[in-house]
């Protein structure tokens, strides 16, 4: 159960930074150029590099280059070996650790929304319909075994806090008419705008796992700040 800011204006450019053609589809954060980007992107490109290497590339002093992968290093997006030559001392030798994968931008939800239109062309809303219903019916088979032997308020705390996992910032609260469950961030909230079926994974998954009617109060895709739903609680004269 992932926006890419926007910059406006003009970019201010550091003694050590070096400017590049800017791509127009290229995200901002990467449009911005910091040096720290350039390292990592130059990584990806060369997959192994020398901090003198990178700093023939880029155009600035070794020092900086070497400053700019300390922190990287530190932060664990990037890691070094030495390297030995026909000449001399070994050669500290940078490339990306699996971690700085996250640092590059990534367009999943644009793939989700093409994939869903054509899945919506070729079988109408029906399909998409089917496959949210089994996207959810899979969801809740994981959590299934984790919620044997527990009551309700026990069951809502478990999947509450399930579905938190994933970043959403859910929480839920008694109200008279039953149990509010809340979701703050919608991890695909820009999917969800164009395809509201997306808006029926959280409903239906609740019904399988709780065994109580659920009704959606708030939702993103009528523009509403968050998502909220409200679970009924079970009739005491049915224990």
């Amino acid at each position: 159960m992932f926006q890419n800011p926007s910059t406006s204006g003009g970019i201010g450019v550091g003694p050590c930074a070096k400017l590049r053609p800017i791509q127009p589809d290229m995200p901002s954060l990467i449009a911005g150029r910091s040096t720290r980007m350039e390292v990592l992107e130059l990584l990806r490109r060369k997959q192994t590099a020398s901090a003198e290497n990178i700093a023939a590339e880029l155009g600035i002093t070794a020092n900086a280059v070497r400053q700019h992968l300390t922190n990287l290093e530190r932060d664990g997006l990037v890691k070094s070996q030495p390297v030995r030559t026909k000449r001399g001392r070994p050669v500290l030798q940078f490339s990306l650790t699996e971690r700085a994968d996250a640092a590059f931008p990534k367009r999943y939800g644009q793939l989700a929304s093409m994939v869903l239109a054509e899945l919506q062309e070729m079988g109408g809303p029906e399909m998409l319909d089917e496959v949210f219903a089994r996207v959810a019916h899979r969801n809740a088979q994981a959590v299934a075994p984790t919620m044997q032997g527990l009551d309700f308020d026990q069951k809502v705390e478990r999947l509450v806090d399930w579905i938190a996992r994933a970043g959403t910032l859910a929480e839920h609260e008694e109200t008279p008419a039953g149990v509010r469950v809340s979701i703050h961030n919608c991890p695909f909230r820009n999917t969800a705008l164009k395809f509201p079926q997306v808006c029926t994974i959280t409903p239906q998954l609740m019904v399988e796992l709780l065994g109580q009617a659920v009704s959606q109060e708030k939702s993103i895709h009528r523009r509403d700040p968050y998502c909220s739903f409200l679970v009924q609680r079970p009739d005491p004269a049915a224990d």
